[in-house]
């Protein structure tokens, strides 16, 4: 990110980050603190190619994302990117395998592959006895444990995570962290905002925002 800022237009303009510049290491686990309102998830979702800057560069695995089209920012997101959100969002009527098929269907995977890719992924993550189980079945810890395994499932460079243990209890975010923390490799990073000391301290890199720059 170089010199990234992004305002909200609106009867009074609202500036929420302002002459940001950040590298995201391969390798590490970043975590990203700050007080409410100072900008961390504005930074996540611009990062996460989820919302645009309003001026800056922001290249993503050497790809100026100011250049790119939406069709080609879509198919970025999608190859490079895996999210972990504090709330699940799980689809109720899918089981586990389905949940985290969903990023290799909307690639065009075939189902077979699909479905082993998936299967590998919840193994991996503690939960190839819970394959075929529905959310509503699940505890919060295995919720988002299905959610980390979707993730991952297509190898993304980058896992960004808004909150990950903010709805669980501290032994389900001690076990979650430490599945978190393995999923760094030499070619993988992970970026999490988080208001849990206890989590930032699992990181390699601590990046605080206040007021919409990073400190």
């Amino acid at each position: 990110m170089i010199d990234i800022a992004k305002t909200f237009p609106g009867q009074v303009a609202v500036s929420a980050l302002s002459g940001v510049n950040l590298e995201i290491r391969r390798g590490e686990m970043t975590a990203i603190v700050g007080p409410s309102g100072a900008g961390k998830s504005t930074l996540l979702n611009i990062l996460g190619l989820l919302d645009v800057p309003t001026s800056g560069r922001y290249l993503l695995d050497g790809n100026d994302t100011s250049r790119l089209a939406e069709r080609q920012l879509t198919s970025l997101r999608a190859v490079t990117l895996g999210f972990v959100f504090q709330a699940f969002h799980l689809v109720p009527h899918l089981n586990c395998v389905g949940n985290v098929m969903l990023p290799l269907a909307h690639q065009g995977w075939p189902r077979r592959e699909r479905t082993r890719l998936a299967t590998d992924a919840l193994v991996q993550v503690g939960l190839g006895h819970r394959l075929y189980a529905r959310p509503a079945t699940l505890s919060g810890g295995e919720r988002q444990r299905v959610a980390v395994a979707r993730a991952i499932v297509h190898s993304p460079s980058v896992i960004l995570c808004d909150e990950p243990t903010g709805n669980l209890d501290r032994q389900n975010s001690v076990h979650v962290m430490d599945l978190l923390r393995q999923l760094v490799t030499q070619e993988r990073s992970l970026v999490v905002v988080t208001h849990d000391d206890t989590v930032s301290a699992c990181a390699d890199r601590i990046v605080k925002v206040v007021d919409g720059a990073v400190c």
